[in-house]
C-alpha cells in the first residue's frame, strides 16, 4: 500500500515493526542507522518515516535533513522513544512529526496511526494534484453555472460571505485577516471567531477538500460543528475536537475531511492554546524579534469517528506576550509558485515576518510578497494575532494589561 522508511537501532523492535507493517502488505525499508536512511531516501522517497528517537545526534540530524530536502519536506515522522518527555522530544525537531509512541511499542495502536496518516497524506497529495490539473476546467464550468443561475449563485456568494466572522477588536489585541478564495467569492476555506467567555477568545482556521458550493456547504457546516464542540466543552481542545470530528464523520461526503487549527486566547493575560489538525503549522514572533515554527501531532476532521481519535492530538501552551504575534494559514499560500519554480513556503513567509512592523498588517504583507493575487492555485487564508504594547503621552511605553491583575474586566480597560 504504501513505501514506509523504518529507522530503528533495536534489532527485536525493528524486526516486530517491519512484520506488523509488511503483513499490513506495506514495502518497508527497514534500517538501524541515520547513514543507511539516507541512502535509502535518496532511492525512493517514503509515505511515511517511522524513526527510533535513541539514535541521538545523528537521528536529529537525518530528521532535520528531511525538512530540509524539497523531496522530503512533507513526510510524515512518527518518533519512537524511550518514556520520558514526549513534548520534549517533539520540539527537538523542525519536521512534521504527527504522533509519538513509547517504548515498548504498542503494536495495535501504531498500526491504527500508521493507516490514518497513510489515507490522510495519500488523499492530500491525490487532492492537490488533481486540483491543480482541473483548477482552470472547474473555473469556466463554474462560470457557465454563474451565467446560468445568475441571480441564485450571487445570493449564495452574498450569504457565505456574511456568514463568515468579522474579526473582533479587543482591547490590546490586533487582529488582522486576508481571505481570498480562488474562485472569487465562495470555497473551502474558512474562519472563525466567537468567544467561550468574557476573556477567552476562540480562533478557527480551516481548509475543507475541494472547492466550489460542495466546499462551501461543508465549511459551514465544520465551522458550526467546531464552534458547538468548543462551547459545549468550555474550551477544551480535545474534547471540542472530538465532538467535531465524530459530527463530520457522520455527515460529510466519503472521502472529504477538514483541516483545522483551533486556538483559544486569553485576552487579558495573554495565554493560548491551540490544536491543529492537518493543517499548515503556526508561526509565533515574539516581542524581540524571534520565530517558532510550532509544529504539534494530529489528523484531520471528518476521517472516521474513533472513540482515541483525539489521543493524537497534542494541545501546544503558551504566552501571547505584549508585542509578540501568532501568524496561522491554510497552504494556499505556502503553495505559491516563485520566478524560479519553488514554492513562497515558509521561507517566504519567515522573510516578511523579519522586517514586519509591530504595526504592519503582516496577512497583506505576506500576500502581497508571495504575489498571490495571480500565482495562487487554491484559496489563501492568512490570520495574525498581535499583542498590542501602548504609548503614552510622555513617551514611556508600557504593555497594555502588563501591570493589571488577572481578575480586571478588560472591557472596562482603557
Amino acid at each position: 500500500m504504501a513505501d514506509i522508511l523504518l529507522i530503528e537501532g533495536e534489532s527485536a523492535i525493528r524486526e516486530s515493526v517491519s512484520e506488523m507493517l509488511r503483513t499490513g502488505g506495506h514495502d518497508v525499508t527497514a534500517v538501524e542507522n541515520s547513514e543507511q536512511a539516507r541512502k535509502a531516501s535518496l532511492r525512493k522517497v517514503p509515505a511515511l518515516v517511522i524513526s527510533d528517537q535513541k539514535l541521538g545526534d545523528e537521528g536529529v540530524e537525518f530528521l532535520m535533513h528531511l525538512s530540509r530536502d524539497r523531496r522530503l519536506s512533507r513526510v510524515p515522522v512518527v518518533l519512537l522513544v524511550d518514556g520520558g518527555n514526549t513534548d520534549s522530544a517533539l520540539s527537538t525537531y523542525q519536521c512534521d512529526i504527527f504522533a509519538i509512541f513509547k517504548k515498548p511499542v504498542d503494536l495495535d495502536a501504531l498500526k491504527l496511526q500508521v493507516e490514518t496518516i497513510i489515507r490522510q497524506t495519500t488523499r492530500q497529495k491525490q487532492s492537490r494534484k488533481r486540483e491543480r490539473h482541473e483548477l482552470r476546467s472547474q473555473i469556466m464550468r463554474l462560470e457557465r453555472e454563474v451565467r446560468a443561475t445568475t441571480i441564485d449563485l450571487t445570493d449564495a456568494a452574498q450569504n457565505f460571505t456574511t456568514m463568515l466572522a468579522t474579526p473582533p477588536r479587543p482591547d490590546g489585541i490586533r487582529i488582522d485577516v486576508h481571505f481570498a478564495p480562488s474562485g472569487g467569492f465562495i470555497g473551502g476555506d474558512f474562519y472563525d471567531f466567537f468567544w467561550l467567555d468574557e476573556r477567552r477568545l476562540c480562533v478557527v482556521v480551516g481548509d475543507v477538500t475541494g472547492h466550489g458550493i460542495q466546499a462551501a456547504v461543508i465549511q459551514s457546516m465544520a465551522r458550526k460543528v467546531i464552534s458547538i464542540g468548543m462551547r459545549i466543552k468550555h474550551g477544551d481542545l480535545r474534547d471540542g475536537l472530538r465532538f467535531a470530528n465524530d459530527e463530520l464523520a457522520d455527515d460529510i461526503p466519503q472521502g472529504k475531511f477538514v483541516a483545522a487549527l483551533v486556538g483559544v486566547l486569553d485576552v487579558v493575560s495573554g495565554n493560548w492554546q491551540h490544536a491543529r489538525c492537518g493543517i499548515p503549522h503556526p508561526v509565533f514572533v515574539k516581542a524581540d524579534g524571534t520565530r517558532e515554527d510550532v509544529l504539534t501531532a494530529g489528523v484531520a476532521l471528518g476521517l472516521k469517528r474513533s472513540a482515541n481519535w483525539a489521543d493524537a492530538i497534542q494541545v501546544h501552551s503558551s504566552n501571547l506576550e505584549p508585542g509578540g504575534r501568532v501568524v496561522m494559514f491554510t497552504d494556499g499560500i505556502i503553495e505559491c509558485l516563485k520566478d524560479d519554480g519553488e514554492e513562497f513556503d515558509y521561507p517566504g513567509i519567515h522573510k516578511v515576518l523579519e522586517r514586519a512592523k509591530p504595526t504592519d498588517n503582516v496577512p497583506e504583507l505576506i500576500y502581497q510578497a508571495a504575489h498571490a493575487g495571480h500565482r495562487a492555485v487554491d484559496d489563501v487564508l492568512i490570520i495574525a494575532i498581535t499583542r498590542e504594547s501602548v504609548v503614552l503621552e510622555d513617551s514611556q511605553t508600557i504593555t497594555l494589561f502588563g501591570n493589571l491583575d488577572d481578575e480586571e474586566d478588560i472591557f472596562n480597560v482603557r
